[in-house]
């Protein structure tokens, strides 16, 4: 979580060498825990219930925040059918309509199965921002999950530099979709100070 808002939003000016900043340095950052550690299984993972709270929760703040988007670094199964993917996601899809309606983007990672016509869900939402991974080149990342009607764009994702949770100037790089999905969350509220009234 510490990384990918950092991608986002971080504002760093005082890093030396060099100072490190995040797509949309001036934003703010709403940061909503949907994870749970899986004790025997070595990670942690999220529920759909905790994701449709997250989610609902966002959407309850936007008369209180100028809210761009909401970033989702997660994601499991695979997906090749946008009908199969809105059912079995249901209750994600119609918490991420209501963002889309207030005009807020969900923007979700694709996933890093390296799958040739599947994405992950609920990147594979047809509401949502499905994103993946490419590398410096511009050349999608290997890892990186990917179905042509299903993905709608791709972010820098690999060997990102950005802020970590040791300290608070820790810095570490990591690769992978999470990491592609908050560049364009921070565009997006790039693009909504520009833009105030565009749609989604």
């Amino acid at each position: 979580g510490t990384h990918v808002s950092g991608i986002a939003t971080g504002n760093d000016p005082t890093r030396i060498p060099t100072p490190l900043y995040g797509i949309a340095r001036g934003a703010d950052i709403i940061a909503i825990q949907v994870f749970s550690q899986f004790f025997g299984l070595g990670d942690v993972r999220s529920y759909s219930s905790d994701q449709i709270a997250g989610l609902q929760h966002v959407y309850s703040l936007r008369s209180t925040y100028n809210i761009a988007s909401a970033n989702m670094s997660l994601g499991g199964g695979q997906y090749s059918d946008q009908a199969s993917c809105d059912s079995a996601n249901a209750g994600v899809k119609a918490a991420i309509d209501n963002l889309r309606g207030a005009g807020i983007a969900t923007v979700i990672a694709s996933g890093n199965n390296g799958f040739c016509g599947f994405i992950s869900g609920p990147g594979c939402i047809s509401t949502a921002v499905a994103v993946g991974n490419t590398l410096d080149n511009d050349v999608e990342a290997s890892s990186s999950n990917y179905h042509a009607p299903l993905l709608d764009l791709y972010a820098p994702g690999s060997s990102i530099l950005s802020s970590v949770g040791n300290s608070n100037s820790s810095y570490s790089s990591y690769s992978g979709t999470s990491m592609a999905a908050p560049h364009v969350a921070g565009a997006w509220a790039i693009l909504k100070q520009k833009v105030p009234s565009a749609t989604v």
